[in-house]
């Protein structure tokens, strides 16, 4: 009984069940021999002794005093710290205790590292040129500090972790960007270099997080009270787990006596669910390899993820918003960088082909948060490897950022081409950049690559891209798209563009309508639930407000093949929205060919806002717009098809989206 009452128990509380009385002072894992300090901020350093106890830190000609609390936690903060490159020696004292005393500390940049299997790959799992520089010698001003992967529920205090000083035999084992980065920085700097690393391969962004960075995000509200109910250590958790455990110990008398009374007994109670732990699941990496680091002083993060949660698109955005958000508060840092790395081209399957660009959208406006920067790297990876082995060119491109914004830099070009603005003109659809640098040039002297343009029916078209004279912005042309309104870069998973600026550095892919067609508004369909006047029942009655334009179910959505006309598919809002146009479009098999969209209040009073004839065999769209109007539910009416065009029969009507927008 007592076994299963300790298992249910959260982890740290039964550490501190677990601790002597008078306990000695024990620092928190990063204050040990050779670690190195953050200079010029406020030095949290903190531990653990007997409670109430006083503790005394002194380092680099500070002395600061504190006294532990009823858990036995103590903290102090030194005053922020000069840049030193000499060893020098702490000294923590305590009630009674022995003095320790950490020896070789060091003060410099500190930089925490995580994310999944590219963050994690190792010196020794990189290219030859990568293994060669590491092992060439050791980098006297780095020194790495490697957190071990494992998981917990409840929000861990320690770590099995060493601060070693960076030699080929340690850099061996050690994160590959992690090292290269701080091997840049100490190069440019000449200050002391700290690096932490904490990742896991495969890892989902959501193990990651500290619950606080979800708090003031509407997105993820509803996600925050559930985690926050399944969280050891959170009120919404510990109050329904404190009655659980009252409850237990009644139960426990009830079962006893019934035992002893020979009757059957009593069910026992059902303790309070936890989210589910894993580094691909919901949590436990957060509590185990980066909360024992709180709240360390540091200058930044770096994280390279996002592979385990491509095909989220812009959801990823908000996610990170959140990763950001919660560490930042955590460390004390609300102006930290956070310098991340975009994911590299990868062939994840066909029928996925447009999820990586979405992805790779979200992150680059993740970059509308303060502080951050992007590395783009679809120059360097590989779309049959999803480990590109140029670690050290990953590492230099975030040290660029890091350089530029954080250190001052002004004569580096941080980054590729990052997509600015658009402009449809009478001779196409000029395009223009952030970090041009010093002009867009081709990589390989050939024509550049990966650009296309279509007009409002969304088909997009190969297009030509023309340099300008100052070499800032492109000009994009298409014989094939007359009319052009809308431009894309490298939109496929397997794209390797050749467009970059004369630094060398490449330009991230772009798409000037997605997720948000600029001259819609807002998409308020999305996800919206419909109803069909003639159900298909071949697995195909899905795929209406899903996003995506396909050809094929789950993506695609059809009637019944009953014979009887007209035939109505209807979404509901859930709430009246006022709509300005509504997109709509049949994928490139059956025979659907007219179809009418009509608007309600109500959901029984219709009126007809567009209608459009579609052509056969071939995907098209049809727009209609139309002036301000409430409406809750919008209706599709096949009212007309093509003679049969292949092995589908003409009574089907087909819709590959129906897209709604507010103005």
């Amino acid at each position: 009984m007592v076994a299963a009452m300790l298992k249910a128990l959260p982890a740290a509380f039964i550490w501190i069940l677990a601790q002597p009385l008078s306990a000695a002072i024990t620092p928190a894992p990063l204050f040990q021999d050779g670690a190195v300090l953050q200079r010029d901020k406020p030095v949290p350093v903190w531990g653990r002794t007997e409670a109430g106890g006083k503790v005394t830190v002194s380092f680099a000609g500070q002395t600061k005093t504190t006294t532990a609390d009823g858990a036995g936690r103590w903290l102090v903060e030194l005053a922020p710290l000069a840049t030193s490159a000499e060893g020098r020696p702490m000294k923590i004292q305590g009630d009674g205790s022995q003095e320790i005393e950490l020896k070789d500390i060091v003060v410099g940049e500190v930089w925490l590292g995580s994310g999944q299997s590219n963050m994690q790959w190792s010196i020794a799992q990189t290219r030859k040129e990568d293994q060669d520089a590491a092992a060439a010698g050791p980098v006297p001003l780095l020194r790495l500090f490697d957190v071990p992967r494992t998981l917990s529920h409840s929000r861990n205090e320690t770590v099995d972790a060493s601060w070693k000083p960076a030699t080929p035999e340690t850099a061996r084992t050690f994160s590959a960007v992690g090292y290269f980065f701080g091997r840049r920085l100490a190069e440019e700097l000449k200050v002391p270099i700290g690096i932490i690393h904490s990742s896991w391969g495969g890892s989902r962004i959501e193990p990651w997080w500290a619950e606080e960075g979800l708090a003031g995000i509407p997105e993820l509200d509803a996600v925050r009270k559930d985690r926050l109910a399944k969280s050891p250590g959170f009120p919404e958790y510990d109050k329904p787990f404190r009655r659980f455990v009252g409850e237990t110990e009644t139960w426990a008398k009830n079962a006893a006596q019934a035992l002893d009374a020979g009757l059957p007994t009593p069910a026992m109670p059902i303790a309070p669910e936890l989210l589910q732990l894993g580094h691909n699941q919901e949590t436990g990496t957060y509590q185990a390899m980066i909360h024992p680091l709180v709240p360390f002083a540091l200058r930044g993060f770096l994280w390279y993820q996002g592979e385990s949660n491509n095909g989220e698109g812009m959801l990823y955005a908000t996610k990170k918003l959140a990763l950001i958000q919660g560490w930042r508060q955590q460390f004390r840092a609300a102006e930290a960088p956070f310098l991340f790395v975009q994911l590299a081209p990868y062939q994840y399957g066909p029928q996925r082909d447009k999820d990586l660009p979405g992805i790779w959208w979200a992150q680059q406006e993740t970059l509308k948060i303060p502080h951050t920067g992007m590395a783009v790297i679809n120059d360097i990876g590989n779309p049959k490897d999803i480990h590109p082995g140029n670690k050290s060119e990953v590492a230099r491109r975030l040290s660029l950022w890091a350089l530029a914004d954080t250190y001052g830099r002004k004569d580096l070009v941080k980054s590729g081409p990052l997509f600015r603005a658009y402009k449809v003109t009478d001779r196409g659809i000029a395009i223009a950049f952030h970090h041009s640098g010093g002009g867009l040039v081709s990589r390989d002297g050939k024509p550049l690559s990966h650009f296309e343009i279509a007009g409002p029916d969304g088909i997009y078209q190969p297009a030509e891209a023309a340099i300008s004279a100052d070499g800032k912005s492109l000009l994009l042309t298409s014989a094939a798209v007359p009319k052009p309104d809308r431009a894309r870069f490298a939109w496929s998973q397997i794209a390797e563009p050749n467009l970059m600026n004369r630094e060398g550095l490449p330009a991230a892919a772009f798409n000037t309508h997605w997720p948000v067609d600029p001259t819609l508004g807002k998409k308020v369909s999305g996800g919206k639930a419909h109803q069909s006047s003639h159900p298909n029942t071949h697995g195909w009655d899905l795929g209406l407000t899903d996003g995506n334009w396909g050809n094929a179910a789950p993506a695609c959505y059809a009637t019944s093949e009953a014979p009887e006309f007209p035939k109505t598919v209807t979404i509901d809002l859930g709430s009246p929205q006022t709509l300005h146009a509504v997109i709509y479009g049949t994928p490139e098999i059956g025979a659907t060919k007219t179809v009418a969209i009509s608007l309600s209040t109500d959901g029984n009073e219709f009126s007809e806002v567009g209608r459009n004839d579609f052509p056969a065999k071939q995907a098209a769209r049809a727009e209609a717009r139309f002036a301000p109007r409430p409406a809750r539910y919008i209706r599709a009416t096949f009212l007309g098809n093509h003679p049969q065009q292949d092995n589908f029969t003409a009574n089907f009507g087909f819709l590959s989206e129906i897209e709604a927008y507010a103005p």
